[in-house]
């Protein structure tokens, strides 16, 4: 009998081995994204790459479409270590710690071959430097798109952009944006665009092709004027508190993910831009006008922001100015 127990209780000591080694500690991932898209594929990559690196021990579990929250609260819950991951806007970050929706300044940069040299060589440590003792680990870079001018008309100059008006997030760098072209920002959530076209509250709304198309959008303002006024930088991120708990090397393995090729900046942004190229023939397809600027009219519009890029950096005091002054070294060290 004595045998007999010994022998069960070496069993449940097996058996409580073989459940530890397979224990996994989840990780819960907020995004706005649906799951059948690009940014829901690499939210996906990144759960499958961090299963990899920490041999099963951290299992990445994704929340598409905001269930968790809209991208501001769920931020804000990640910093205090309640969601662990996320995917979210650099505007979202700038919430965080201000001085970092500097490293979006529209029209700053000359192409996206350019903007991705410098962000992945001059100002990941940087962005990850100024969130960490905000409670966030950046771990890469991600991308939301190409903002264009979505409207009822042709929008190719600064004359055309006098008077309109525009519908914005509210943000410092928003509303002081559009006021350099003479134009009206109007404060409108994404959710209520299509409805503020259609009763002619906003004249115009810039947004990405992979809002405006899927919102309806597209419909009310057909004509897409492709002044690239903006790019979309976004970020993975961890919550640092959560970093912080985990073994050295869990942590390690994280880093590791991030670290993969597949999410360099020129890696993301291309998968991305090629869901745009699909967005473009769809809303041709669709009847919709594109209007293509040429050089000379975008030089035109881009002419008037450098004073405002050196204004946005002045509101931000010692921390501005040492932002744009990286980045107008990483601009000309990427240059061509």
């Amino acid at each position: 009998m004595t045998f007999l127990k010994s022998l069960a209780a070496a069993g449940l000591v097996a058996l409580a081995s073989t459940t530890a080694v397979k224990a996994e500690t989840v990780l819960k991932l907020a995004t706005a994204a649906p799951e059948k898209t690009p940014w829901g594929a690499q939210v996906t990559r990144l759960a499958e790459a961090i299963a990899t690196e920490s041999e099963g021990r951290l299992k990445v579990e994704p929340y598409f479409n905001s269930q968790l929250g809209s991208e501001n609260d769920t931020l804000a819950q990640l910093a205090r270590g309640r969601i662990e991951m996320g995917l979210f806007t650099v505007s979202a970050a700038g919430q965080q710690a201000p001085e970092v929706g500097l490293m979006q300044l529209y029209g700053y940069f000359d192409d996206n071959d350019q903007r991705a040299c410098v962000q992945d060589n001059h100002l990941t440590d940087e962005i990850r430097a100024r969130l960490a003792p905000k409670g966030v680990y950046f771990g890469s870079w991600a991308e939301v798109g190409n903002g264009y001018l979505w409207s009822d008309r042709e929008i190719t100059s600064v004359e055309e952009l006098k008077g309109l008006k525009v519908g914005i997030s509210v943000n410092k760098i928003n509303t002081e944006h559009w006021k350099v072209f003479g134009a009206n920002p109007v404060p409108i959530s994404p959710g209520e665009a299509a409805s503020a076209a259609s009763t002619g509250l906003i004249d115009m709304y810039p947004t990405v092709y992979s809002f405006a198309i899927p919102s309806g959008l597209s419909k009310i303002y057909p004509v897409v004027n492709e002044y690239n006024y903006a790019n979309g930088p976004g970020m993975f991120a961890v919550s640092q508190r959560v970093m912080e708990k985990l073994s050295d090397e869990d942590q390690a393995a994280i880093k590791r993910a991030f670290a993969n090729p597949a999410f360099s900046s020129k890696a993301i942004m291309d998968e991305i831009f090629a869901f745009e190229d699909k967005m473009r023939a769809l809303h041709e397809s669709q009847g919709g006008k594109i209007v293509r600027l040429s050089d000379e009219q975008v030089a035109d519009i881009r002419g008037k922001l450098p004073p405002w890029w050196e204004a946005m950096a002045a509101e931000y005091g010692e921390d501005g100015k040492a932002i744009f002054e990286l980045m107008e070294n990483a601009k000309a060290a990427c240059k061509g």
